[in-house]
């Protein structure tokens, strides 16, 4: 059985709030699916162009839509985070690229960090400390600097949705302790960031998570298609479903390509994860599974009547008998599921 994951339930009273000033609801449904509809075409018409915050539709699109969907992302990673450690010892976080501030916004909800943000765009400030007033940041800033970064070794960068456009992360960041890089799980990205998570354990850096080693990724090594990413399957109110049915887009499961990385030592993980969806074949099912720099997969053939659901992303005992052939790990038992 999977979880499912939903933003922080203070973050609808505040939408609810933000709505308000544009004389809409979130029972509005036609009305949001509009903005939303809007937002798209113009991304669509502009792929490379810049969010624009100034126009309402924008602003409507972003509160009814995009930051409920990117919050339970990140509400989902933040829980990964927690079970791994990975905040120990940080004070600071600076989103750079905050836009509505959505990765801050759900991190805050857990963690009492000193928030630096940083964004060209003045008006996601305004609807943030007009409506979120549960968020306090340190500061907002247009741009950021290493003449910025106050104590280094106690500070996360984040980069949610905003390496896009970049080929890499700028170079303060690699002054920071902790780094935490949240993409689109498209081909391009998903590539991209596994590129840069080698880059960053070339200069010093360990995979906290989603990674269970320090070695090539697999994923990336070994194919020149594959990428890595979870899926997250989003519990939506009922306002935002009525929202959806106006809408060509369908959001019962969301995905994201993610590494968490830190210059402290990353806790050693005896455990293998699962990385792909079960895929039924002839004869057999099939389900990656990472655990070190070969591509490798759980195999039920269909003729030993085993067959087991595993959730995509979780971590999994592998029993050391396990018997092998090629790439494939011939399941002979129930395999068990550690979270």
């Amino acid at each position: 059985m999977h979880t499912s994951w939903s933003f922080p339930p203070s973050f609808e009273s505040s939408i609810r709030e933000a709505l308000k000033s544009f004389d809409l609801t979130l029972e509005d449904s036609k009305a949001l699916a509009k903005c939303v509809l809007a937002l798209s075409d113009y991304f669509i018409q502009k792929p490379d162009g810049q969010t624009p915050w100034h126009e309402s539709w924008a602003q409507i699109a972003y509160l009814a839509y995009f930051l409920p969907l990117n919050a339970t992302r990140l509400n989902r990673l933040v829980h990964e985070a927690d079970a791994r450690g990975f905040f120990e010892g940080i004070e600071h976080v600076i989103d750079f690229g905050a836009g509505l501030a959505t990765a801050s916004l759900t991190l805050s909800e857990k963690h009492h960090f000193k928030f630096h943000l940083v964004e060209r765009s003045q008006e996601p400030q305004k609807l943030i400390e007009k409506y979120f007033t549960q968020f306090k940041a340190e500061e907002w800033q247009k741009t950021w600097g290493k003449q910025n970064l106050k104590d280094p070794k106690k500070t996360l960068a984040l980069f949610s949705y905003s390496l896009t456009e970049l080929s890499d992360i700028p170079d303060w960041a690699y002054n920071c302790e902790a780094l935490m890089l949240v993409e689109p799980s498209t081909q391009q990205d998903g590539r991209k960031l596994l590129d840069l998570r080698q880059k960053l354990i070339d200069k010093g850096y360990q995979a906290w998570a989603p990674c269970t080693h320090q070695l090539a990724c697999p994923l990336y090594s070994q194919s020149k298609h594959d990428w890595c990413h979870d899926r997250v399957h989003f519990a939506a109110p009922s306002w935002f479903l009525k929202m959806e049915e106006q809408l060509p887009m369908k959001n019962r499961t969301l995905t994201m390509s993610y590494v968490l990385m830190r210059k402290t030592p990353a806790p050693k993980i005896l455990a293998a994860r699962v990385v792909g969806d079960r895929l039924e074949e002839k004869g057999k099912d099939r389900q990656m599974v990472c655990r070190s720099p070969e591509r490798e997969f759980l195999a039920w053939l269909h003729k030993t009547g085993l067959r087991q659901e595993i959730p995509r992303g979780v971590l999994i005992d592998l029993p050391a008998d396990l018997p092998k052939v090629s790439n494939e790990l011939r399941v002979n038992q129930e395999i068990k599921v550690l979270k």
